[in-house]
């Protein structure tokens, strides 16, 4: 679980000492919280749409009264899309990892040159556009597409 291994601030004699012991470490601090999150963010957002699949057939019943509320059709709808994308996301990240990964093996002297060019100017290294892209777009259809499945279930109560 997320924070399990997260050092909590100790008391300090210095209220403005920090409790990392140089810049690296407090990034690479942030950089293992942010992939803690996007962790949970996945789990929680898969959660939310089986939840919502659920809670429509419960609560409409049978077949015929879901197919017969439009809102519940929609909210459905949303989630079954949602998945197919998460998927088909899913598919394309691993793919241009390993692809990234095969690119950096065929050319160490190159991969090289490229984590030099990554120290003075911002790039996406060790990645690529695409998968920083990607990720974003990811991100923001594991919150928004449950959030307004769940709206249109609720809507579909009315």
């Amino acid at each position: 679980m997320v924070g399990d291994n997260v050092k909590l601030p100790q008391e300090r004699n210095n209220c403005y000492q920090s409790e990392y012991e140089s810049a690296g470490k407090g990034l690479k601090q942030v950089g293992k919280a942010f992939d803690d999150w996007c962790a949970i963010l996945t789990r929680h957002s898969i959660q939310a749409a089986y939840a919502i699949i659920a809670a429509n057939w419960i609560v409409h019943g049978n077949t015929q009264a879901v197919l017969g509320n439009m809102w519940s059709k929609l909210s459905l709808a949303l989630v079954f899309i949602f998945l197919g994308l998460n998927l088909l996301a899913t598919r394309w990240m691993i793919k241009w990892h390993y692809e990234q990964y095969l690119y950096a093996d065929a050319n160490p002297e190159q991969w090289e040159k490229d984590f030099e060019k990554s120290k003075t100017r911002q790039t996406a290294w060790p990645y690529t556009e695409k998968i920083q892209n990607l990720g974003v777009w990811l991100r923001r259809l594991k919150v928004w597409a449950p959030v307004m499945a769940a709206v249109l279930f609720i809507v579909s109560l009315f």
